[in-house]
């Protein structure tokens, strides 16, 4: 009977070794790929919802300034305030040398929902028009018939001081504002008229935005106003950087502010 000798083959503790080693620099590089690969998506998307954010923020608020009344900016504290305009027209009758409650106007139209307070007339400067003067640019609206020809109730007698270049009037709600308190954007509106600016106003804040930054190795202001002049509207500049994670974005943005008084 013949006996066979098999030889069994296998791996030496040296070929293990080997093999155990290349395979854990496989798996690191691949772990440090994948990681890298992580983090890499997390800050696109980062900087994604940055984005995103600083053109939400950019649009509201140009929206809202777009619609206030000349000569009615006003900043302080990262605070600016503004009367939002809701309707105008051109007048037929004025008081102006003498007080009346009434007087008559092309037909106009108020968009619906519109919480008209005020009746304005050449909004010549910010003083005669935030201390609600008498005779003075600003007199409390009341009511108006829609007709051909308007007639324009107020809310008491009130003379206004000087006619506009073009007989325009405007009718706006009470004064609003956005302010940037710490990081967050807020904006306020209803709290009335007040000859000195509050900044920021008495009542609530409805959030519109996080995360701003005011200072940058010195102070920032997200609102600045060059007013505008004969040749030129005016012009408000906003200067908004968010930072989230360690991850920024600066948007500044220019906003024509209406000049026709």
């Amino acid at each position: 009977m013949n006996i066979l000798n098999t030889k069994q083959s296998g791996f030496s503790l040296v070929e293990l070794v080997i093999t155990i080693v290349v395979l854990g620099v496989i798996m690191a590089g691949t772990v440090t790929y994948i990681s890298n690969s992580t983090i890499a998506y997390t800050n696109v998307a980062q900087r994604e919802q940055l984005t995103s954010l600083g053109r939400v923020t950019i649009e509201r608020v140009t929206r809202d300034l777009r619609s206030a009344l000349p000569n009615s900016i006003r900043i302080q504290n990262n605070c600016i305030e503004f009367f939002p305009i809701k309707a105008g027209s051109v007048y037929l009758t004025l008081p102006v040398t003498a007080p009346a409650s009434s007087f008559t106007a092309v037909g106009f139209s108020i968009p619906s929902g519109a919480n008209v307070e005020h009746v304005i007339v050449y909004p010549y400067n910010l003083t005669a028009l935030y201390s609600q003067s008498n005779p003075g640019p600003i007199a409390g609206y009341s009511n108006s018939n829609s007709a051909p020809t308007t007639t324009v109730t107020l809310t008491g007698n009130h003379q206004f001081a000087l006619h506009a270049p073009h007989k325009r009037f405007y009718l706006a709600e009470d004064p609003a504002s956005y302010c940037v308190v710490g990081s967050d954007l807020n904006y306020y509106d209803s709290y009335g008229v007040s000859a000195s600016q509050n900044a920021p106003p008495a009542g609530d804040a409805n959030l519109v935005a996080e995360h701003i930054q005011t200072t940058d190795g010195g102070a920032i202001s997200p609102f600045t106003y060059t007013a505008g002049s004969l040749q030129r509207n005016g012009i408000v500049t906003l200067d908004f950087r968010f930072l989230i994670d360690g991850e920024w974005i600066r948007l500044s943005h220019e906003v024509h502010i209406r000049n026709v008084l």
